[in-house]
């Protein structure tokens, strides 16, 4: 119960120390999940990496509110880095453990290692990659210090598992080609780079653990060729900014369907007055894209609802640049009775919005 309160104390504590969760502003979202993540830190006491997450998160609430205060955020990250600087690693101490023992924990290595692990990256993981490699490698070293040989079942089954990770490894190299050569994001950049290292650490364990294996070997060396050709991850971003700026020379809006003066201006006027502030820019061009309208009607009765027809938007920014809405713009109108229907509202299905060149808003 002691332990309880005592957690319950310390997360209420964060919370009245934040007093950000009133806070309603476009950084919202990444405001609360840092207060959330720190909270987090009371059951992880993982504080190195709870503090490269803070850290990210920090850096995306600055982006998104230059004008927030995060004098508290940061004092809260050098606590945790404080914490992380006394915090020490025990390792596990083999030399008690009788052969049995020993030969049911290489087998449980080798399942963490192999078989439970789970070769992914994601947004959510970028910023503790490193540490999530550090443990990993603590795992083989675990293994390497236990000096023992495990059961020739669990070789066979390990081996296989290890097998069929080749098809997985394979698919994942032409999946980060093609993202390689088309993607435009510094932080595709990130998740190839560490994807292909994590693939890489996982087939330099295998070697490592069984070197009698020459198709583990040769696929270690697919997997190293491929991380050397893709370099380090400033040379993948600079690969990932030569694509946007490709992108954005070709980028342009589509045809016209139709003209409606009316209805463009509608479309510009409810842009202006709901996102302008918050996308620091103004509704520069509205296109038609379909010429008429889709009836929409209840799906069990058939009675008509509704109907739509859908335009794009390109919005000039306070820096001088202009960006297309990357979804269409939906212009809606409710049905009022019979073949009536009312006046037109504006439904926007995308956010933020690609880069293109002002020269090519035609």
């Amino acid at each position: 119960m002691k332990n309880v309160l005592t957690a319950a104390c310390m997360m209420l504590s964060i919370l009245l120390q934040a007093q950000d969760f009133i806070y309603e502003g476009p950084a919202k979202s990444e405001v609360r999940i840092f207060w959330s993540t720190a909270m987090g830190l009371q059951k992880t006491k993982e504080y190195d990496k709870v503090a490269a997450l803070l850290e990210a998160n920090l850096k995306k609430v600055k982006e998104k509110d230059p004008s927030y205060k995060t004098d508290k955020m940061e004092a809260e990250i050098a606590k945790v880095r404080s914490k992380a600087a006394g915090a020490t690693t025990p390792q596990p101490d083999y030399s008690n453990l009788n052969p049995t023992q020993k030969t049911v924990m290489a087998n449980q290595l080798l399942r963490k290692l192999f078989e439970e692990i789970s070769i992914q990256v994601s947004s959510s993981t970028l910023p503790v990659m490193e540490f999530k490699f550090k443990d990993y490698r603590n795992l083989m070293d675990q293994y390497t210090a236990l000096n023992t040989t495990p059961r020739e079942q669990d070789i066979r089954r390990t081996k296989t598992v290890i097998e069929k990770q080749v098809y997985v490894t394979n698919q994942s190299i032409t999946l980060m080609e093609n993202s390689n050569a088309k993607s435009t994001g510094a932080e595709d950049a990130e998740g190839n780079y560490w994807l292909a290292r994590y693939h890489q650490l996982y087939w330099e364990a295998a070697v490592k653990i069984f070197p009698e294996e020459q198709s583990f070997a040769d696929e270690y060396k697919v997997i190293s060729d491929f991380v050397n050709r893709n370099g380090s991850l400033e040379n993948m971003k600079a690969t990932m900014n030569k694509n946007l700026a490709e992108k954005t020379k070709n980028l342009r809006l589509p045809e016209a369907m139709v003209k409606d003066a009316a209805l463009e201006k509608l479309v510009k006027d409810e842009f202006n007055r709901k996102y302008s502030a918050e996308f620091k820019g103004t509704a520069m061009k509205v296109v038609l894209t379909q010429n008429g309208w889709t009836i929409n009607r209840n799906e069990l009765s058939g009675v008509v609802t509704s109907r739509h027809r859908t335009a794009k938007l390109v919005y000039k920014g306070n820096n001088g640049k202009c960006y297309l809405l990357p979804q269409y713009v939906i212009i809606e109108q409710q049905n009022t009775g019979g073949s009536s229907f009312g006046p037109s509202t504006v439904r926007y299905t995308g956010f933020s919005g690609e880069e293109m060149l002002c020269e090519n808003v035609r």
